[in-house]
C-alpha cells in the first residue's frame, strides 16, 4: 500500500493569527469547570456565559458545582440577581443555603407605569373600572325540588305519557 506524502511548510502569517484566535476561544470558552479564573461555588441553577463566544452560548452550572470565573463575571452575575448566588468555593465546608425560587424572582408586584412620552398601553386611572353583577342563573333551578312531591294537585303540574315507539311484545 502507498503511503500518503505530507507536505510539511511553515505556517503563515494569517493562519499563525488564525491558529492563535482558535486557541484562545478553546482556552477561554472551555466548560465552567476547566476555565481559568477562580473557583466559585453555585448556589443555585445557573447560565454561566462562555467566554469568547461570538454565539452567547451558556453552560448550566447546577446548586453545589464549582465553576472558575474571574472576580468581575462573580460579581457581574452577583449583581443580577437580588440575592447572591456565588459565594467563594473556599467556604464551600459549609453547607449550601436554601435559596427558595420566589426569593430569586425580584419584586413580584407590577412595574411602574410608562412615562408620559411611552407609547405603551398605560394601566386605567383609578376608579375608571368597575365590576357589574347581573342576576345569577342557576341551570339546576327549573328541576324539581326537594318537597315538591307534596304540592297540592293545583299546583302539580300534569306531565301526558310519552308515545311508545315501535310494536310492544306479549
Amino acid at each position: 500500500m502507498p503511503t500518503a506524502q505530507t507536505e510539511f511548510r511553515p505556517l503563515t502569517a494569517a493562519e499563525q493569527k488564525d491558529l492563535a484566535d482558535l486557541l484562545k476561544r478553546q482556552a477561554a470558552g472551555g466548560g465552567p469547570a476547566v476555565r481559568i479564573g477562580d473557583p466559585y461555588q453555585a448556589l443555585v441553577n445557573l447560565s454561566v456565559p462562555r467566554r469568547g463566544d461570538p454565539e452567547k452560548n451558556t453552560d448550566l452550572v447546577t446548586a453545589g458545582e464549582t465553576v472558575y470565573l474571574t472576580k468581575e463575571e462573580a460579581e457581574r452575575i452577583n449583581r443580577r440577581q437580588p440575592r447572591p448566588v456565588l459565594r467563594p468555593a473556599k467556604e464551600s465546608s459549609e453547607p449550601l443555603p436554601r435559596i427558595h425560587p420566589r426569593e430569586m424572582s425580584g419584586r413580584i408586584f407590577a412595574p411602574p407605569p410608562p412615562g408620559p412620552e411611552s407609547d405603551a398601553a398605560r394601566p386605567d386611572p383609578p376608579g375608571s373600572s368597575h365590576l357589574v353583577e347581573r342576576e345569577v342563573r342557576i341551570p339546576e333551578a327549573g328541576e324539581p325540588q326537594v318537597g315538591s312531591e307534596n304540592l297540592s294537585a293545583a299546583q302539580a303540574i300534569d306531565i301526558p305519557p310519552r308515545a311508545q315507539a315501535g310494536p310492544t311484545r306479549r
